[in-house]
C-alpha cells in the first residue's frame, strides 16, 4: 500500500476538479503540506442568495503547523479569492509574484484582515526549499501577468503544475511561457504533470493578444461617439491596450467600478501599467469632454446585477446614460453560468440605443487558457510518466486525459480525479488510494458555511413553488379557530378559494384524527399537516410549496 512508504507523496485536490474555479491542491510528504492556490467559485443559478463558494478546509483542521506554505500561481479570484477565509483558521507563509500578493492584500483590506499576511514575493525562475519540497517558479503567459507554473522536486521525483497558461510567442505584456525549462524537465524526467484543462475542447491555438489589439484599434477607428469598454478588471494586458489605443485616437479614459479602479491603481504602482496622469479623467468631470474624445472603462462584463455596466443598461447609473452614437465593447468571455445575464445585458444596452460589440460578433477577446495544440506541446515537452488533468469541469478532465493518452501517457497512468480523491506516489508509481473529506462552503453575506444544501433546497422551492402558512388554534387538538391559510408565491388567493377550502377540509380531518389519539407530539402533527397539504397542492396544481403549520393551544 503506497501510504505505508515513509517517502510516499500524496496529491489531494480540495477544489477545482469537476468545476470552473475553487482551485486548491494539497501536496503532502513526510507529514509536511504544500498548498497550491486557494480560490473561490461564483454561484450557479440554483445557489439562491449565495454570494460566493469556497473550498471546505476541514481536511486541514488542526494541521496549521504542518503547512510549509501556500503558493499562489497567479492573481485571479478563482485562485486567490478564498485566501481571506483560509487565513481565519491558518496563517501559513503565502508565496506568489508581486502583483499576485498585492491583489491579495487588497482583498484582505476588504475583509479587514490588514497585517495578517506572512508573505514572500518570488520572481520568475526563483527556487525555494520548503521542507521536503523544492519549488521552482516558471513564468507563463496568461490573461494576467505574474503567473507561474511550478516545478516541484519531491522524494518521488519531479511534479509539474502548469498553473493557468497559454502559449503566446509574442505576448502584449509579461513573459512568455518558459518552454525551454519545461523541455529540460522532460529531459530530467517528470513523475507527474498536472495541467489546466479549461480549453481542452477547443482545437488549434489561442489567439494572440496582439490580434485583439488590432481588432480593438479598428473598432476605435469607426467610432464617432463615446466608447464604453467592459472587461475583466484583472486583465492588465487588455487594460494597457485600451489606454494605448485611446492615446492614439486622442481619447482620455474614465475609470468606473471598484475593481477596475483598485487594479489599475495597484498595477500602476508596481510599474506594470504605463499610464500618464493626463490620460485619466475623473468621472465627475467627464461632462466637460467632447464625446469623440472619451472612453469609459468600467466593470460589469458578466452582467453582475449591481455592476456599473448593468446599472447603465438599466438607466439607473447616476452619471452615465446611454446616448445615441455610444459604442459598448464587451472585451471578455461569459463565465459559465453567466450566459443568460450577459445576453440580458446586451439586449438592454441595445434597447437603450447603444451599438454593442461582443465576442459572438467580433474578435475582441482571447482566452488565457491553452487550446488543444498548446496542451499537446506541454505534454510533448514534459513527457510525464503520470498525468492528472486539473482546472475544469468533469468532461474537460476526461477529454484532457484522453488527449494525454494520444501523446503517449499510459492509460493506467492518467488519473481523472474528483475533489477529495487521494493519489499516492511510491517508488515513483502513482495510484488512487482513498478519499478525504471534501465539500463546498457557501458564503451568504456575513454568513460562512451556515447555508447548506437543505437551505438551498428550501430557497429553490420558495422560488419555484412558494410558501403557505396554516394557522390553527386548538384545545386538546380540537379546532377552536381556523385553519387560516396565507400564501406567498403560490396562488392568487381570491381566485383559488375552492382549493383553499379543500385544504381546510384536509387539515380539519387531520385535527379530528389527532383529537382521538393519545400523547400526540406537536412536531409529528406539524409534519402530518405539512405533508398532506403539500400532497393536495401537488395533485391539484402541480406545485409542492413549503408548508408551515402554526399550532396554537388555547
Amino acid at each position: 500500500m503506497p501510504l505505508r512508504d515513509p517517502e510516499a507523496l500524496k496529491i489531494i485536490p480540495l477544489g477545482g476538479l469537476g468545476e470552473i474555479g475553487l482551485n486548491m491542491m494539497v501536496l503532502e510528504c513526510h507529514n509536511r503540506i504544500l498548498l497550491i492556490d486557494c480560490g473561490l467559485m461564483f454561484p450557479d443559478e440554483d445557489m439562491f442568495g449565495v454570494d460566493i463558494v469556497i473550498p471546505d478546509f476541514k481536511y486541514l483542521e488542526g494541521r496549521s503547523s504542518d503547512i510549509e506554505a501556500l503558493i499562489l500561481t497567479h492573481g485571479h479570484d478563482d485562485h486567490i479569492g478564498a485566501v481571506p477565509y483560509f487565513l481565519r483558521h491558518h496563517q501559513p507563509l503565502v508565496i506568489g509574484s508581486e502583483l499576485t500578493l498585492s491583489l491579495l492584500e487588497s482583498h484582505l483590506q476588504d475583509h479587514k484582515l490588514n497585517g495578517s499576511l506572512r508573505k514572500q514575493v518570488v520572481g520568475s525562475r526563483s527556487k525555494l526549499s520548503l521542507g521536503p519540497f523544492t519549488v521552482e517558479f516558471l513564468p507563463v503567459t496568461h490573461s494576467i501577468v505574474g503567473g507561474f507554473a511550478l516545478g516541484i522536486e519531491t522524494s518521488q521525483g519531479l511534479i509539474v503544475h502548469s498553473g493557468d497558461f497559454k502559449l503566446d510567442h509574442n505576448p502584449f505584456e509579461g513573459e512568455m511561457t518558459d518552454l525551454k525549462k519545461l523541455a529540460e524537465y522532460g529531459e530530467h524526467g517528470v513523475t507527474c504533470l498536472m495541467a489546466d484543462s479549461t480549453n481542452v475542447e477547443r482545437e488549434g491555438y489561442t489567439i494572440s493578444e496582439r490580434e485583439i489589439a488590432l481588432e480593438l484599434q479598428n473598432i476605435f477607428l469607426g467610432c464617432k461617439g463615446r466608447i464604453l469598454v467592459s472587461l475583466f478588471a484583472s486583465n492588465q494586458q487588455r487594460i494597457q491596450q485600451i489606454f494605448d489605443i485611446a492615446r492614439r485616437f486622442n481619447r482620455r479614459v474614465v475609470l468606473n467600478g471598484k475593481s477596475i479602479v483598485d487594479n489599475v491603481s495597484i498595477t500602476r504602482r508596481l510599474g506594470l501599467l504605463k499610464i500618464e496622469d493626463r490620460q485619466l479623467v475623473d468621472l465627475n468631470n467627464m461632462e466637460a469632454m467632447n464625446k469623440e474624445n472619451l472612453v469609459i472603462l468600467c466593470t460589469g462584463s458578466q452582467g453582475e446585477p449591481l455592476s456599473v455596466l448593468s446599472r447603465i443598461s438599466a438607466g439607473s447609473h447616476k452619471q452615465i446614460k446611454i446616448e445615441k452614437g455610444d459604442t459598448v465593447i464587451l472585451s471578455s468571455k461569459s463565465i459559465p453560468g453567466n450566459e443568460r445575464a450577459v445576453t440580458h445585458l446586451i439586449n438592454e444596452l441595445y434597447r437603450q440605443g447603444a451599438e454593442v460589440i461582443y465576442e459572438g460578433i467580433s474578435k475582441i477577446h482571447t482566452s488565457g487558457h491553452a487550446y488543444q495544440e498548446e496542451l499537446k506541446l506541454l505534454l510533448k515537452l514534459t513527457r510525464p510518466t503520470h498525468f492528472i488533468p486539473i482546472h475544469g469541469e468533469y468532461r474537460h478532465l476526461v477529454q484532457h486525459a484522453r488527449l494525454a493518452q494520444t501523446m503517449g501517457v499510459g492509460e493506467d497512468c492518467t488519473m481523472v480525479l474528483e475533489n477529495g480523491d487521494v493519489v499516492a506516489f511510491s517508488q515513483k508509481k502513482g495510484s488512487v488510494c482513498g478519499r478525504v473529506h471534501s465539500s463546498r462552503i457557501y458564503v451568504d453575506g456575513q454568513g460562512v458555511g451556515d447555508v447548506g444544501n437543505i437551505v438551498l433546497t428550501d430557497r429553490r422551492i420558495l422560488s419555484e413553488d412558494g410558501i403557505i402558512t396554516c394557522a390553527i388554534a386548538h384545545r386538546d387538538w380540537a379546532v377552536v379557530s381556523g385553519p387560516h391559510f396565507k400564501s406567498k408565491g403560490l396562488v392568487y388567493e381570491p381566485e383559488q378559494q375552492d382549493l383553499l377550502e379543500e385544504a381546510k377540509f384536509v387539515v380539519e380531518e387531520i385535527m379530528m384524527e389527532l383529537h382521538a389519539k393519545q400523547n400526540v407530539q406537536v412536531d409529528d402533527a406539524k409534519e402530518e399537516i405539512a405533508r398532506s397539504v403539500r400532497r393536495l397542492f401537488s395533485k391539484r396544481i402541480g406545485r409542492r410549496p413549503i408548508v408551515i403549520p402554526v399550532l396554537m393551544e388555547v
